[in-house]
């Protein structure tokens, strides 16, 4: 009997939020080059535009991935790698930088936080329905665990 085709689950800040912080940075540069605005436009134009294309840096390249292998998670400056095998449990936490987030616990007792971002809410929700969410995705990442560990 061959084994079923996995199939990946990838979790990321949805596209539009980039592009609309992108959006806002090209403004403000044809903004500056195009109309050559004083100086009390200019300076926070231009501080807006890059605090805008500065936070579309981290909007692109946090990710959540989980594989046949195990699950990646994508931080702003490195990436997490737990595989299936040494994973103990997924577990949805309360403060995580502030808000409430997924811990992966590996079995030899370390764990990796999910950051907040990547997995909250784009709209204001209430928090009850922000940890049924969180809550989901905990659920969907221990059945893919424990389907996992069967296979392998």
């Amino acid at each position: 009997m061959t084994e079923p085709a996995f199939q990946q689950r990838v979790w990321r800040i949805p596209s539009y939020q980039p592009a609309l912080l992108m959006l806002v940075l090209v403004g403000a540069a044809a903004l500056n080059i195009y109309s050559h605005p004083s100086a009390t436009v200019r300076i926070p134009t231009l501080a807006f535009g890059l605090l805008c294309g500065g936070l579309a840096v981290p909007a692109l390249r946090l990710h959540l991935v989980a594989t046949a292998d195990g699950i990646s998670v994508q931080h702003l400056l490195r990436r997490d790698w737990v595989a299936w095998s040494d994973l103990a449990e997924v577990e949805v936490v309360p403060n995580v930088r502030g808000a409430p987030s997924l811990r992966l616990d590996r079995l030899d007792g370390t764990y990796v936080d999910v950051p907040p971002s990547l997995l909250q809410p784009t709209r204001p929700t209430a928090k009850a329905a922000v940890l049924a969410q969180l809550g989901a995705v905990a659920a969907e990442l221990e059945q893919l665990r424990r389907s996992r560990r069967a296979v392998g």
